[in-house]
């Protein structure tokens, strides 16, 4: 009976292990999570295999000879778990994620829900090759903190598509160096669902997209940094330019993150301009611009007590704007936006804590938009008290 409950307790697990996958996403504080169960895995799952049948791969297609398209697809994806409870009685449980049981409006195949599903190989000590789908490689702190960590989000991580299929290779350099290149799917969702309401905006034959990523570590890691550059085929002549930027310093009861983001998008993908001017999801703004400045201090000013203080302001920009007004500006909305925190670590091995957070947003539009697109500064305040608990079982 205790094989059986760990294996279901193991099942039940998958997709929150897929989800807070420590190779993509990662806290900042200084203890790392210890297990709530210690298993010998030797003893309990000795006769337990568990299977992630996987075919992934890039799908070119043609036509009578022509191409059509290409695309990163994940054509199956079946988890198995099988094994023996006792000499004679058995079990297999397999669950199907791609073909007929995933999201019709999905580009890879995959249910919409599932962050990371990817196999990597370890080519080398220091170099490896990743393909599934995976997180992707912007120079962002902002992007690759634990979720659970963040009361608020700016622009471009809060609407963005980052959970995207492809492929990836990673070589350190040096012992504090690494690059990334990744190629991957320019979204997760299909173009008819993202920008089929675009007038004069046709479908990418291959709408793929690549990153280049920069990691360094200098001064015995107390300085980082984490800068890319992107570029993705969004449509048939329509690209997403993204610079990102990410820079920490780590001192030992401080930490404290500060990412600069830039980007220009043919097709308004962050989709922010197009909700100001009313737009339906599926029709986009064309040639919109993003900037943006994130900043996270977290510092323990006791062994159990610490304070989290984020700031963030985001400009957006409308260049393809054909009104001929006088007083047409490119820049719609500047937005600020505050979180301060109080947290109390309960038990900091298992990382669980209570805090008391206040997140504030100041939404300040220009004349321009205020006087033809009917906008209106304001501003929203949030209260959160609560319990984090980003538990590892086993």
């Amino acid at each position: 009976m205790k094989k059986i409950i760990l294996i279901l307790l193991s099942v039940l697990l998958c997709n929150y292990t897929f989800a807070q996958d420590t190779n993509s996403e990662f806290d900042s504080g200084d203890t790392p999570n210890q297990p709530l169960i210690s298993l010998n895995k030797g003893k309990y799952f000795k006769n337990v295999n568990m299977i992630a049948n996987m075919r992934f791969a890039l799908n070119s297609n043609f036509t009578n000879s022509n191409f059509e398209n290409s695309k990163f697809q994940m054509n199956e994806f079946r988890l198995e778990i099988s094994g023996k409870v006792t000499d004679k009685i058995g079990f297999t449980f397999r669950d199907r994620y791609s073909n007929n049981s995933s999201d019709p409006n999905t580009t890879d195949g995959l249910k919409h829900s599932i962050d990371l599903a990817n196999v990597s190989y370890e080519v080398s000590p220091n170099f490896s090759l990743t393909a599934g789908k995976m997180l992707s490689e912007w120079g962002s702190y902002e992007l690759f903190l634990n979720p659970v960590y963040m009361y608020t989000y700016n622009d471009m991580v809060q609407y963005g598509d980052f959970f995207l299929s492809g492929v990836k290779a990673s070589w350190d350099v040096v012992p504090d160096q690494s690059l990334t290149v990744q190629i991957v799917n320019s979204n997760s969702r299909s173009f008819e669902w993202r920008y089929g309401d675009t007038p004069g905006v046709e479908a990418a034959r291959a709408p793929l997209g690549g990153t280049f990523n920069w990691k360094g570590n200098f001064a015995d890691s107390k300085f980082s940094t984490m800068w890319s550059y992107s570029i993705y085929n969004l449509a048939k002549n329509q690209h997403w330019n993204l610079l990102a930027l990410g820079n920490q310093l780590k001192l030992p009861n401080l930490t404290m993150q500060y990412d600069f983001k830039y980007s220009t998008e043919d097709l308004d993908n962050t989709g922010v301009v197009s909700n100001i001017l009313g737009y339906n999801f599926a029709h986009r703004a064309q040639d919109v611009k993003y900037m943006e400045h994130w900043v996270r201090a977290e510092y323990f000013f006791a062994p159990r007590w610490s304070t989290t203080i984020m700031g963030m302001t985001n400009s957006n920009y409308w260049d393809g704007n054909p009104d001929n007004s006088p007083d047409k500006t490119d820049r719609i909305r500047t937005q600020w936006g505050f979180t301060a925190a109080l947290e109390y670590h309960v038990y900091k091995p298992y990382n669980v804590k209570l805090f008391a957070a206040y997140v504030g947003r100041y939404n300040n539009f220009t004349d321009y938009a205020q006087n033809h697109l009917n906008q209106s500064n304001y501003n929203t305040g949030q209260i959160l008290i609560g319990i984090i608990s980003p538990l590892v079982l086993f």
